[in-house]
């Protein structure tokens, strides 16, 4: 072998070698250097772990065990439903009305309603006659020929004393409690008329049915007029024309009236005009009280 040919190193890996391999501090300045760099790594690797461990992170919040947060299984517990009591009969009957503007706006409807009908119906019967100007036959009985006036007027209480025929002998067995006479004018058929008008109140209806029985028959006289007892008014002629005949009981009352023209032209009792205005006028002082 050579003189100064060294011998081979062993390999870093072999176990044998570890003496050999281990650093010698020699206080070279590489050495120095190389530890003071390896201690700076160390202390940096030291600072952020403090840091990393300083933080708040998710390994800090504590953890549940799910095992020991929840309970063991078993059988499923019935979920108590609330009950809710029954509505009173008030409560349901006031659940049930409308609101106050339900009901304000319905009436102010009602009153549309109502307000248009009257209006249509006075548009509809605009047209028409009023009820008045049409003649009924009970108004036309009770109203008065055209311009009827009384002119005299008397009442007495002794009608047999003021009768003739067959009527004076009716008094004399059942006598008047009171009698009214006029004498009135007015016109008929467009002619002047004389108007004679008795109204007897007898003591009971039975007895005004009697006497009416008898004044309407034919030839059986008469209560005396105000004209046969010489009572009369100016311009009134003596007596009497022949006249339409008529005569109303109203219980224990019984009135007569007579019509007849008094312009010197023709008088008839059958004349239907006059029969028809003395109806007119029986019929208006019989409602009379």
């Amino acid at each position: 072998m050579p003189r100064f040919e060294r011998k081979p190193r062993k390999h870093p890996d072999q176990p044998g070698d570890s003496r050999a391999d281990a650093p010698v501090s020699s206080g070279s300045p590489g050495s120095m250097a190389e530890a003071e760099d390896a201690a700076a790594r160390i202390a940096e690797l030291v600072r952020r772990s403090a840091e990393r461990g300083a933080r708040p992170g998710p390994s800090s919040v504590p953890r549940t065990s799910p095992t020991a947060a929840q309970p063991h299984p078993g059988p499923a517990q019935p979920v108590a439903t609330p009950v809710t009591p029954p509505a009173r009969p008030t409560e349901r009957l006031l659940a049930r009305l409308p609101s106050g503007r339900v009901l304000i706006a319905a009436g102010a409807a009602v009153v549309v309603l109502i307000a248009g009908g009257l209006a249509l119906a006075g548009q509809l019967g605009s047209d028409k006659a009023p009820a008045a100007t049409v003649p009924t036959a009970q108004a036309s009985q009770r109203s008065a020929p055209a311009g009827y006036a009384v002119k005299a007027t008397d009442v007495i209480t002794d009608c047999a004393s003021h009768s003739h025929g067959r009527t004076q002998s009716s008094f004399e067995e059942q006598n008047c409690v009171r009698a009214t006479r006029s004498l009135a004018t007015g016109r008929v058929a467009g002619r002047p008329a004389l108007f004679v008008v008795s109204r007897i109140q007898m003591p009971s209806p039975e007895a005004a049915a009697t006497i009416k029985q008898v004044l309407d028959g034919t030839g059986t006289g008469n209560l005396d007029d105000l004209l046969r007892d010489g009572k009369t008014f100016p311009g009134a002629p003596e007596e009497m024309p022949s006249s339409g005949y008529t005569s109303v009981q109203s219980g224990a009352v019984v009135t007569v009236a007579e019509a007849g023209f008094v312009d010197d032209g023709e008088s008839s009792s059958t004349d239907p005009a006059l029969r028809a205005a003395a109806a007119q006028v029986a019929a208006l002082v019989s409602a009379q009280t």
